[in-house]
């Protein structure tokens, strides 16, 4: 192989891992023996839409659910929340896009209806800065 293919090669992987830039974190809630696994796509940054695949599991086995709604809340501020639907995946899983509109604490409620009934789940302890290198969204206990 030439030098320029091994050049060009390069050049190609090197743009593919900075095109899948920083990945995103997986964030857990629980309740009533049921768990949500929401995985950003990328750190939410603040003003940014980040894409979230969320997965719901009963007793620790992937279930199936309905009318998935995640209503983004900053805890303490008199204002509206956003509360964007969820699209359904043909894998059971929920992709919907997320926006952080304020820096500062947030929380997810997140719904749905699986078959035994409605589904109510928090997501706490979200914190959003203005700086990018600073974003690290965690769940406080």
């Amino acid at each position: 192989m030439g030098s320029w293919h091994r050049s060009f090669l390069i050049v190609i992987l090197l743009c593919l891992l900075v095109a899948c830039g920083t990945p995103g974190p997986t964030l857990t809630a629980e309740a009533n023996d049921y768990r949500v696994e929401m995985t950003f796509v990328q750190p939410p940054l603040l003003n940014q839409s980040v894409q979230t695949t969320l997965r719901f599991y009963y007793q620790d086995a992937p279930i199936r659910v309905q009318n998935v709604v995640c209503d983004l809340q900053m805890p303490g501020m008199v204002m509206g929340s956003m509360r964007p639907i969820a699209d359904p995946q043909t894998d059971g899983s929920h992709v919907v896009n997320l926006l952080f509109t304020m820096d500062g604490e947030w929380s997810i409620i997140v719904t749905a209806d699986s078959a035994d009934g409605p589904i109510r789940l928090y997501v706490e302890g979200i914190a959003i800065t203005p700086d990018p290198e600073a974003t690290q969204p965690s769940v406080q206990e």
